[in-house]
């Protein structure tokens, strides 16, 4: 398959496209989340870890443009800086670690970062930290390396965050920002360190107007969605794929 679903069997379009849409959804209804359903859903129909990670990584670095311009006056930089820091100093060791994974490892890897994140979605928040900076920069070289490695690293972040009690628009700024940040330097790193195929990657440009929609979408249904239901629902997508991603790996 030289080309990310071009070419590809009409039924294994369409999924691809579904899977687009959805992630588009999520991240128009919350801010963030591209990466966790949009990675670990398409590398089952594709195959192509390496790529399909740096593919989700540019897909979802355009969409948060948007979603940055829009929340940018709820930035607060005092408190956002330790999470930009960290995910500068994690995403590059995340991309060297992408780049000598073997796809079998890497679909492995990837399947194992969802179970984490849907069980993560499980857990009751413990009480705020009182090193919040720390925490926080803690947080984003974590996040960093996974964005780097799999492209899904907004969750260690987003629980942080969720633990301090952060207002839910300076959360969805802060985290906004920290991915494109991170999105941007992985993409970089990928592109000189060569981990995959950039023609492979950038002919899955044609999928962005489909995420476009999603988003959109998924930001006009924000008022009428309950977030407590949503939250469960990805939960249920995110472990169902991790399941079946990893089985897949270990067949492989």
């Amino acid at each position: 398959m030289p080309d990310l679903l071009l070419g590809a069997p009409a039924i294994v379009g369409l999924a691809g496209a579904a899977v687009v849409v959805a992630a588009g959804f999520v991240q128009g209804l919350t801010g963030l989340g591209f990466a966790v359903v949009f990675t670990p859903l398409f590398v089952l129909i594709v195959p192509q870890p390496h790529e399909v990670i740096l593919l989700s990584l540019l897909l979802g670095a355009i969409l948060s443009v948007g979603v940055l311009f829009e929340s940018r006056r709820a930035v607060q930089v005092g408190r956002t800086w330790p999470l930009l820091i960290g995910g500068l100093v994690g995403t590059p060791a995340g991309i060297a670690v992408l780049a000598v994974m073997e796809t079998t490892t890497l679909m492995i890897f990837i399947a194992v970062i969802a179970l984490a994140i849907a069980a993560v979605g499980l857990v009751r928040l413990p009480r705020p930290v009182q090193r919040e900076r720390v925490a926080v920069g803690v947080a984003g070289v974590l996040g960093g390396f996974l964005n780097g490695s799999t492209s899904m690293g907004g969750s260690p972040p987003a629980l942080l965050l969720s633990v301090q009690r952060w207002p839910v628009l300076h959360s969805r700024a802060a985290l906004v920002a920290f991915n494109l940040g991170s999105y941007l330097l992985a993409l970089g790193a990928g592109a000189v360190w060569g981990v995959a195929d950039i023609g492979v990657v950038v002919s899955g440009l044609w999928l962005l107007p489909l995420g476009v929609l999603g988003s959109v979408v998924g930001a006009c249904s924000a008022r009428g969605v309950s977030q407590a239901m949503f939250g469960k629902v990805l939960v249920c997508i995110v472990g169902v794929s991790g399941v079946v991603g990893l089985v897949s790996g270990l067949r492989g």
